[in-house]
């Protein structure tokens, strides 16, 4: 059954296929690829990000980076503990996933409790487009800590190069305000390695796996709140 239903959903892809060919709004080369082509890719990626993940796992359990992560968490639930706010900011993929972690602090993540405060400061498209042609793109998050921010919170930002002047220009200004900075970056860690108060380094230079590994480190966070919040 699982079979035929894929077969029949493939077949109504090739009749809008077909019919996107016959008027054409963008011209692209994917629209050329063969069926056995797309086929093999999408088998070749899935096998290159298992084998990716498989070869990694060992490096993410490494003793020192585990302790740099719990040690990071255990700022982040401090935080909460005390009245702080989460502040979590990135850009693109970052951006989405900004609003994801802050989103779990909000709701949930795996039991439920009483809301917890958290923000993205990447969430509004009106704030960042108002303050990036005001006083430039590197602000955009700036503003954001200095209205939201306040000494004891917690500010979590994702850059997978470490370079990314928004991020840093966010982190200097938390900083300056008594907020405890978390980055998220990749095996170097950019210009962001010894400017925040934890810097958690994913020992790769794949972007795909970086940004998985962040999500999946602060959903841990996510889930020690979900569990410390129940009734003792």
């Amino acid at each position: 059954h699982v079979f035929q239903r894929g077969s029949r959903y493939l077949e109504r892809t090739k009749l809008m296929t077909q019919n996107h060919a016959t008027h054409p709004k963008l011209v692209h080369a994917i629209h050329g690829v063969s069926d056995d082509a797309l086929e093999a890719m999408v088998a070749l990626r899935q096998n290159v990000s298992l084998k990716s993940w498989s070869d990694m796992a060992a490096a993410v359990t490494a003793p020192e980076l585990v302790a740099e992560v719990n040690a990071a968490g255990r700022a982040v639930v401090e935080s909460l503990r005390v009245g702080g706010t989460i502040l979590v900011a990135g850009n693109g993929g970052s951006a989405s996933m900004s609003s994801h972690i802050a989103a779990e602090f909000v709701g949930k993540c795996i039991m439920d409790r009483a809301p917890l405060p958290s923000i993205s400061l990447a969430d509004s498209s009106t704030s960042i487009t108002a303050v990036g042609n005001g006083y430039g793109f590197d602000d955009v998050f700036v503003r954001g800590v200095q209205s939201v921010g306040r000494p004891g919170d917690v500010l979590i930002v994702m850059s997978t190069s470490g370079n990314s002047q928004s991020i840093l220009s966010a982190v200097d200004a938390a900083k300056d305000r008594g907020i405890v900075t978390i980055a998220l970056t990749g095996a170097t860690g950019g210009k962001l390695a010894g400017r925040a108060d934890f810097v958690l380094r994913v020992p790769s230079n794949d972007i795909p796996r970086i940004q998985e590994v962040h999500l999946m480190w602060a959903h841990s966070w996510c889930e020690a709140v979900d569990l410390l919040s129940q009734p003792q």
